[in-house]
């Protein structure tokens, strides 16, 4: 059982930009530059602050063309690198090290500092950090709106059954990496993220999503708003999975929980960075911003 992270909301301005910079001094000379946790701030706290939690295997760079437009709309805008992530060397095996319990507790951390960066606070994350979004909208009241998008409730076409034992067996198993793209291999988009990943760190970052599925079905949901994203043409996960914890969801707290599913997407699980394989940007962005926008 995960053990939930501590809540500790920034009480100032001031305080939120000094946990930052002990946030950034975790950066050192093994991290790339693009990597590095990122905030672009206003010089005060604003109405909104916004954090973006990038993917498995990417880093905060993966928000390098959309985080300024949010900061030209007058946001603060916090992006925390998530653990073992964002290594000059695409073939590290730091990821080796993830836990569950790591990513909750960064992306917790800046969910905290954001309280001082911010009247309000939107979370958005995709892929793995999309349940990580979907936990904070679970479980934190604090969050006025979650924006998971593309989230791994289940891989590929998995139901949460099989996914859910996949995942124990992996735990399992003799840890190894595997490559996203077993044709590219190394040339796999974009060149700074991970072109491989390993496989117990996978599984515990799956949990998270198993954790929240079996909670929509049972607890109160704490958080003001949830707005999930998918791509119906999405490789990588199983949207029917997904569209049924949107309804769970819907069931134990009416007109809190929406879902937007993009119709006109190439088939594309990564939608946000702009080194994708088939990025389109040009339609994805606008609607993100405009969900943000609409933070109660």
């Amino acid at each position: 059982m995960l053990e939930p992270p501590q809540i500790r909301p920034a009480k100032t301005y001031e305080e939120a930009l000094e946990r930052v910079a002990a946030m950034k001094s975790l950066d050192d000379a093994s991290i790339l530059p693009i990597a590095n946790t990122t905030l672009l701030e206003r010089g005060k706290k604003v109405p909104l602050a916004v954090v973006l939690l990038h993917g498995f295997t990417n880093h905060p760079g993966q928000y390098r063309e959309f985080a300024p437009q949010l900061f030209e709309l007058g946001y603060n805008v916090l992006i925390p690198r998530l653990p073992e992530q964002g290594d000059r060397n695409r073939m590290t095996k730091r990821m080796a090290k993830l836990t569950a319990e790591g990513l909750l507790a960064t992306s917790n951390e800046a969910i905290d500092i954001a309280q001082g960066l911010g009247e309000r606070v939107c979370v958005l994350g995709i892929s793995t950090s999309g349940l990580l979004c979907a936990y904070f909208g679970q479980y934190r009241d604090d969050v006025a709106r979650s924006i998971p998008v593309s989230p791994v409730f289940a891989m590929l076409h998995m139901n949460m059954p099989v996914n859910a034992l996949v995942s124990r067996t992996l735990l399992l198993l003799p840890n190894f990496f595997m490559w996203w793209d077993p044709r590219k291999r190394e040339k796999e988009l974009p060149h700074t993220g991970y072109p491989r990943f390993p496989t117990r760190a996978m599984a515990r970052a799956l949990q998270i999503g198993t954790l929240v599925e079996g909670a929509a079905k049972e607890e109160p949901l704490k958080g003001r708003s949830i707005v999930v994203v998918t791509n119906a043409k999405d490789p990588a996960v199983n949207n029917d999975v997904t569209h049924r914890v949107v309804a769970d969801w819907q069931g134990r707290a009416p007109g809190r929980v929406e879902e937007f599913t993009f119709t006109t997407l190439p088939a594309n699980h990564d939608i946000i960075d702009p080194e994708n394989a088939v990025p389109r940007t040009d339609i994805v962005y606008p609607k993100l911003i405009e969900l943000i926008e609409k933070t109660p």
